[in-house]
């Protein structure tokens, strides 16, 4: 029993270490730069076409570098702010996207859904929805 104590202490820890404001506002940025003409504006001003992935990660990391310099943080802090950037990535993709899924296939009407979701999305949620799924 005291292992299990110790274990939820140092994700307590870890959990309040994060830097939650670079997290949330970093998901909201990737996610409308994704979801939105924001990502089609961006292909005609670069002349690139950048996989999500890729353009995640990069606006992740200029945004923290953002963030340090912005507020001046030390040396040491890089390393949450690193911790921050890795658990938003893995938060964004496995339980934003995944609890938006659900909403779209079970709860929201097809006309808010379609301002959630890409395209692609779409079609296999409808096509699921077809097969009974």
């Amino acid at each position: 029993m005291e292992t299990l104590t110790d274990i939820i202490a140092q994700i307590k820890n870890y959990m309040t270490a994060l830097d939650w404001q670079y997290i949330i506002t970093f998901i909201i940025i990737c996610y409308g730069m994704n979801h939105y003409k924001v990502k089609e504006g961006l292909q005609k001003a670069t002349g690139t076409h950048t996989r999500t992935r890729y353009r995640v990660v990069i606006v992740g990391l200029l945004y923290g570098t953002g963030l340090y310099f912005l507020r001046g943080y030390k040396l040491p802090q890089i390393e949450n702010l690193f911790q921050s950037f890795i658990f938003a990535l893995v938060f964004h993709k496995f339980i934003v996207e995944a609890l938006l899924l659900w909403l779209a296939k079970h709860a929201l009407p097809q006309s808010i859904s379609k301002h959630l979701l890409d395209e692609e999305q779409l079609k296999k949620l409808n096509m699921d929805k077809a097969d009974g799924k």
